[in-house]
């Protein structure tokens, strides 16, 4: 099989008639004018660097000016202010999104490589953040489902720079980052960035601590070839906090500090080794080559004592168990990037081929369920005795894709590629539910990933588009929980998306969007309504919807950034029985229909800024409702603000309030039962200093 991927990828790329001028393929991925939110190119949509406005599908990009405006230092915090993504509460141990109406852990990038593990990222050396809505499976293989995000990392640069920060918060949070970068040599340039962080919570007892350390090289082997390599150690201890359980069908109106549980045997705890080194070579102005490699490895456990059921006559139960994952990925990308052009029609070119291994064993260990009072609700004597389960995997898979961005001339473009994709797992079912199990067994999928997109410019500064996109998730996907013998020959879930926006480049330093999309997701493997520890394959789930936003300059002292979204997220077909029947046309659990924000900055004069930020959901319940039972949170609106200080050119200090009027409200859950409390008042002051 990979012979003929390898004899099929030489024919695509022997049968191009390669004549065209150079269109900027090696370096730059996003060019944005200083100061300012806009951001104008992208290369994570495409891995070609491309006009935002040539883009068949949205996309949201959070530069740098953004995350330093913000004091955004953590993934949850970066989609705040993005449309049609929300933060899932991730039982309190790793990061999770709803993109679209659709759950995921699993669809996190590095650089277009997969970050395909379960922990909390911080944002210390990372440049920017790109949001790609929809299905994205040609570029970025299994999942990609409602959409992906890719974290851009801050790479060496042949200049001189350095800044360092110092930051100091509410509940006694502390943090300081350093970013130094060297010129060393005409040949060769480092950077190093470090963080260190820790701070308490305003719920007694949950605390965190987290360091990070990445030095990274550029090495100019001649003036075609850059090597790019480097190395990060990264380290998150924290005590993992998954809120207040429900009563008659809504967050139990408690007191928002109590931790329901028991903190100081919730533990959380990730260590994050991570290597990469990066060849581009550049054959001629219109030939590129690229290859990425990079290896994980990833250990983490957590233990959580944590409420299990809604309130019932001022008692909850509590449950409780210990997990631990050990995890090595390894990826390695090639792409060749060409441009030419055929009976003066322009085309960029991509080929790739990806091959990777993930090697994982997920455990767990449980305790048996206490009920205790609501107004005491730790419990005692907790003991992870039982080994309830033991998943062990190996993954290998290989790709091939192809892209093509097709510009017949000024007005008509299309965008359209394929992608096969070829999984193998092995699976050892050692234990399951407290018992042994033994359960070995293989699985093939393979996947075919397609998309089509249309774009048509009546003028520089307008676009509109029409694509169609669709992606897989194999039963590997997601973590890998949803394997099981009796699942692992059902086919992939399958997502297809169809979409329809248009993109005005307002000014040079303001961007618009809007876009219309239907989502549709078959095969969905979800928990039995009727049996809690059984998977069922079910058709299916639909999210339809419209998204819009702005960013950039309003005038040259005003900038904004912030969108809108209205989401009809629904069961399209009936689920389960009885009192655990989900119908037809059901909403879908943790996927309110209509959010919005709005960030405005104004700078008074050249030393003083002041900004003043709105976040708004509408009411959206806990989890999909059945039958017999339902919760429901309410909509919300928050504000937050900022000022600024430029003291000199090197010295900045900034202050940035969340949550300004103290609003209660509650941001996410991951049950019925485990819904996150959104934070009080708090704020952080932080002198930034380059030299």
């Amino acid at each position: 099989m990979q012979k003929k991927y390898l004899i099929g990828y030489a024919i695509v790329l022997a049968s191009v008639n390669l004549k065209a001028e150079d269109l900027g393929l090696a370096g730059i991925d996003v060019t944005a004018p200083k100061g300012v939110y806009k951001s104008s190119y992208s290369s994570s949509a495409t891995k070609t660097n491309t006009n935002i406005m040539d883009l068949p599908q949205t996309i949201t990009i959070i530069n740098q000016q953004q995350l330093n405006d913000q004091q955004i230092t953590d993934m949850s915090k970066s989609v705040t202010y993005s449309p049609g993504i929300d933060v899932d509460q991730g039982e309190g141990n790793r990061d999770a999104f709803i993109i679209r109406g659709n759950k995921t852990s699993a669809d996190l990038y590095l650089d277009g490589i997969k970050d395909d593990a379960e922990y909390y990222r911080d944002l210390y050396n990372i440049d920017q953040v790109d949001i790609l809505m929809g299905a994205n499976g040609i570029l970025f293989g299994k999942g990609g489902s409602g959409g992906v995000i890719n974290r851009v990392s801050k790479q060496a640069t042949f200049d001189n720079t350095n800044n360092m920060t110092i930051q100091l918060g509410s509940f006694d949070s502390k943090r300081s980052t350093l970013d130094v970068n060297r010129k060393i040599s005409d040949r060769l340039a480092a950077r190093l960035n470090v963080m260190a962080e820790k701070g308490d919570s305003f719920v007694p007892g949950v605390n965190y601590e987290k360091q990070g350390i990445n030095p990274v090289f550029t090495f100019l082997v001649d003036d075609q070839t850059t090597v790019r390599f480097g190395r990060e150690f990264y380290h998150d201890q924290r005590i993992g906090y998954r809120g207040v359980p429900s009563k008659n069908g809504r967050p139990y109106n408690g007191n928002r500090s109590q931790y329901y549980g028991n903190s100081s045997m919730s533990p959380n705890e990730v260590t994050v080794n991570s290597t990469f080194i990066a060849l581009e070579h550049n054959f001629s102005d219109y030939l590129n080559l690229k290859n990425t490699t990079r290896y994980t490895d990833y250990d983490k456990y957590y233990s959580n004592i944590y409420a299990n059921s809604s309130v019932q006559s001022d008692s909850v139960t509590l449950s409780a168990y210990y997990d631990n994952t050990q995890r090595q990925n390894f990826f390695n990308q090639t792409d060749v990037t060409w441009n030419f052009d055929t009976a003066d029609i322009s085309h960029t070119l991509l080929t790739g081929m990806e091959i990777g291994t993930q090697d994982n064993r997920r455990y767990r260990l449980t305790d048996t369920d206490q009920v205790v009072s609501i107004h005491n609700p730790t419990g005692s004597a907790w003991n992870y005795g039982t080994y309830n389960r033991d998943k062990r995997t190996n993954i290998s898979y290989r790709s091939v894709y192809a892209q093509d961005q097709i510009k017949f001339n000024d007005q008509h473009q299309i965008v359209i590629g394929f992608r096969h994709d070829d999984y193998e797992t092995d699976f050892n079912l050692v234990a399951e539910n407290s018992a042994l199990v033994g359960d070995k067994f293989k699985i093939n999928d393979r996947m075919i990933s397609t998309r089509l997109g249309y774009i048509y410019n009546p003028s520089p500064e307008v676009s509109y588009y029409l694509s169609y996109s669709n992606s897989f998730q194999p039963r590997n996907g997601d973590q890998l929980d949803a394997i099981s013998s009796s699942n692992a020959n059902e086919d992939p879930e399958k997502f297809i998306n169809y979409e329809v926006g248009t993109k005005w480049q307002i000014n040079s330093k303001l961007f618009a969007t809007v876009a219309i999309y239907q989502l549709n997701r078959e095969r969905m493997q979800i928990t039995d309504p009727n049996d809690s520890l059984n998977k069922i394959i079910v058709d299916g789930q639909r999210s339809r919807g419209v998204e819009i936003s702005i960013n950039g300059r309003l005038t040259d002292n005003y900038s904004i950034v912030g969108g809108w979204s209205f989401i009809d997220a629904e069961i399209t077909k009936d689920q389960g029985s009885g009192s655990s029947l989900i119908s037809a046309g059901t909403s879908l659990g943790n996927v309110a229909k209509n959010n919005f924000s709005l960030w405005n900055k104004y700078e008074f004069n050249s030393h003083w800024s002041f900004a003043l930020g709105a976040i708004g959901r509408g009411n959206m319940y806990a989890a999909t409702p059945t039958s017999s039972s339902s919760v429901n949170l309410p909509g919300w609106v928050r504000f937050d603000a900022a000022t600024y200080l430029k003291i000199d050119n090197k010295t900045r200090l900034q202050l940035n309030i969340e949550n300004i009027f103290d609003k209660t409200y509650y941001s996410s859950a991951h049950n019925v039962n485990n819904i996150m409390v959104g934070m009080p008042l708090n704020a952080r002051l932080t002198l930034m200093h380059d030299f």
